[in-house]
Formats: C-alpha cells, sequence, structure tokens
C-alpha cells in the first residue's frame, strides 16, 4: 500500500540479479514497491505469489504514465540498459541501473547529460563500492594511514559460470575497475590487457588488466572463470602500510609492513576487521534511496559509471589490438 512518507518505485528486469535487487529494495521500510516489470511472463506469475503487495506486470508504460513513481530501478540486459534508462529519465524518474551503465561510452555519456538536464539521480549498480571493507578502506587512505598508494592488484577468479555474450573482463572487471577507480580517486591515464579464449572463440576466459596513473601508479586486474581457485582479493600497498580485502572471508587485513630508510624491511602489527554478516546490497539499494529522498549524490553516480566504462572500452580496444596501450 502507497504510504506518502515513503518513496514509491518500480523495477523493470526480474532475471538473476533483478531477482537480488527485487528481494532488497522490497523489504526496505523507507521506499514502496509498486511495480515489477519483466516479459517473462512464467517469472512473473511465480514471483507474484512472493510479493503480494507488488504489481507484476509485463510493459513498462503503466510504469512510466504513474505519477506516483518517483524512481525507477533497471536490472534489464545491458545490451538494453541505454533505451530503457533514457526513457525512464525523460519521464521524470530517478534511475538505478544495474552495472555496466551501458555498453557504449557515448550512451553512457547521454545518461549522465540527460540525467544532469532532469535533474534527477542516476546511479550505476557497483555493489562493491558499499561493501564495508571498501569504505574502511577508503577512510585509511583519505586519512594517511597508509601512506601514498603505489599499487593495487585484485584477483576475482573461478571454476565458472561461462558466459556466452560477454568475456570474463565484461563480467567480472566492472567490480575491480570500480574498487581501484574508488581508492586512487582517479582515472588511469593508459590502460592495457592481455587475454586468450581457451573455450570460445573470441570470448576470453582470463583477462590480465593493467592501469597506470599520471604520478606512476599502477594497479592490475586479473579476471578468470577458468582457475581452480576461487579468489576474490583486492591488496593495496601504501608507502606506510598494506592492506588485504578478502573478499571471499569478509575480512580486511591492515598490515603494518614496508621498507624503511636504508633498505630495512619492517613486519609490525596486523588488524584484522571482520565484516561476516554484512550486506553491501541492502547498503547499495537503501543509499540510492537516501540519495532520491535527501538529495544527495550517490557514491556510484553517473559519471563514476561512465568512468568505470571509460576503462573496459579502452581495456577491449587493447584485447583486439594485442595487448597495446590505450589512452582514456
Amino acid at each position: 500500500m502507497e504510504d506518502n512518507n515513503k518513496i514509491t518505485i518500480a523495477q523493470i528486469g526480474l532475471g538473476r540479479w533483478g531477482k537480488n535487487l527485487l528481494r532488497n529494495f522490497s523489504a526496505l521500510p523507507e521506499c514502496f514497491l509498486k511495480y515489477a516489470c519483466d516479459m517473462d511472463l512464467s517469472m512473473i506469475k511465480k514471483l507474484a505469489i512472493e510479493y503480494l503487495d507488488i504489481k507484476f506486470i509485463s510493459d513498462s508504460a503503466e510504469i512510466l504514465n504513474d505519477k506516483m513513481v518517483k524512481a525507477i530501478v533497471v536490472a534489464t540486459p545491458a545490451p538494453t540498459h541505454y533505451e530503457v534508462a533514457r526513457k525512464c529519465l525523460e519521464s521524470g524518474r530517478h534511475v538505478f541501473i544495474e552495472k555496466p551503465i551501458t555498453l557504449d561510452v557515448t550512451e553512457a555519456q547521454e545518461l549522465v547529460a540527460l540525467a544532469k538536464k532532469q535533474n534527477k539521480k542516476l546511479m550505476v549498480g557497483h555493489l562493491l563500492l558499499y561493501h564495508p571493507a571498501i569504505t574502511k578502506l577508503n577512510e585509511l587512505i583519505e586519512a594517511g594511514e597508509l601512506g601514498d598508494l603505489k599499487y593495487i592488484y585484485t584477483q576475482r577468479l573461478n571454476l565458472g559460470t561461462v558466459r556466452e555474450a560477454e568475456n570474463a573482463m565484461w563480467s567480472l572487471a566492472p567490480h575491480d575497475i570500480s574498487i581501484v577507480l574508488r581508492l586512487f580517486n582517479k582515472l588511469p591515464v593508459a590502460v592495457a590487457a592481455n587475454g586468450a579464449d581457451i573455450i570460445q572463440k573470441n570470448i576470453e576466459d582470463v583477462v590480465f588488466l593493467d592501469l597506470r596513473f599520471v604520478s606512476g601508479e599502477i594497479a592490475n586486474i586479473h579476471v578468470s572463470w577458468l582457475d581452480p581457485t576461487k579468489t576474490r582479493k583486492t591488496i593495496v600497498v601504501g608507502s606506510k602500510k598494506m592492506a588485504v580485502f578478502d573478499e571471499s572471508q569478509n575480512k580486511l587485513f591492515i598490515m603494518d609492513k614496508g621498507v624503511d630508510a636504508g633498505l630495512k624491511l619492517r613486519t609490525g602489527n596486523e588488524v584484522v576487521e571482520d565484516y561476516t554478516g554484512c550486506n553491501p546490497l541492502q547498503s547499495e539499494c537503501s543509499h540510492f534511496i537516501d540519495c532520491v529522498r535527501n538529495d544527495k549524490d550517490p557514491i556510484s553516480d553517473g559519471e563514476n559509471g561512465l568512468n568505470v566504462l571509460r576503462v573496459l572500452a579502452a581495456a577491449e580496444r587493447s584485447l583486439k589490438n594485442g595487448g597495446l596501450n590505450e589512452l582514456l
């Protein structure tokens, strides 16, 4: 039931990740999820039994015509993001769009400009920016606890799930690119990528991305769905301390390690922060509603989504050019 004290929202797209968004947005006390839309009639029939307070429909026109709807969640397949989000913004709605923002830099730029013109929030679902370990890492960096950042490397590896329409980089690397850009707080000047299409021709199963920044910092991102181990790590090396975020364990290790004057190795105390039980998706969804309600800028706003896409696009060009550096 609609409540004037709640933000009325709708969701378009109820696929694999869309179901997760549906569950979390519907559970937020500060919003009312009025509509859920998907063209798969059998799916919406099943979901309608579980979510009795939501109206399930197969045509988004009803959403766009309902003036009570203030914000729309877009979780459709990535190739449709631009068209769906554009219509939502043009209708005067705030938009949360699952990553990537689009598959084309020019289209993403148009969405960012449109959101600004309409004075509406545009937020992209870069989930790990809402993990408390990444928030803590960012706070430590801003406070100078790690010293000057030197390099970051990430690993996102597993055996499966193999995609048929996108390579491992487009499927997995947006998470890590968003983290690297957040922690360095700037764009790289050059990107290089190397990969191999082992299972399916022209669809890379393993990719290594190298990012270089203007002040000499570097980052390496390794993604694969053809690896014997499940590894999800972010390693940050500063001039004072180092840190490891082990996503699989939900733990952040802050290490007093480094090299002092005279090339003397330093190994000091290690602090471990345990984030078991945290729910980054719930935090992400709540953040979007808070931004709409209180006119705040999202952490993963449209510009952030555009910057992640710029890196992906440059890396894709590099993959096709044999790993040559691509300038942003």
